[in-house]
């Protein structure tokens, strides 16, 4: 008799986000297909990224505190460890868009222009993307 174990292993997808409405609407519609973690600061963003090793960030740019979006792109893109994970950035700052696609994110929305089905949609591109 042979006995085939499965093993199901979740995306890991770190948001890095303050906006705690936003945190839970990303909660609700992802939570299924995605193992989250979420950071409320620039701060705890990168810690968890380093540490967790998830497999894709989506990354707001104002941020509380030490670090915000864009250190936290920096310091990501620079770091062997995080350097090819994707980046989606989304941002409520419309001269940042260029900004972070130069620093080395793999996509950037304002969030007056998307919603959590396009957000999802390109999260999983930058994945499929990623793996190639």
């Amino acid at each position: 008799m042979v006995q085939i174990c499965y093993i199901w292993v979740m995306v890991k997808l770190l948001i890095i986000e303050d906006d705690m409405l936003l945190d839970e609407a990303y909660r609700r519609k992802y939570s299924e297909k995605y193992d989250i973690r979420i950071a409320t600061d620039g701060e705890g963003g990168l810690k968890a990224a380093k540490s967790w090793e998830p497999d894709i960030i989506l990354l707001d740019i104002y941020l509380p505190g030490k670090f915000d979006g864009i250190d936290v792109l920096r310091e990501l893109k620079k770091d062997t460890k995080t350097t090819m994970t994707p980046v989606l950035v989304i941002t409520n700052l419309p001269d940042m868009v260029e900004r972070v696609m130069v620093m080395g994110a793999d996509k950037c929305f304002m969030k007056t222009e998307v919603d959590l089905d396009l957000i999802e949609e390109t999260l999983d591109l930058l994945l499929e993307k990623s793996k190639r």
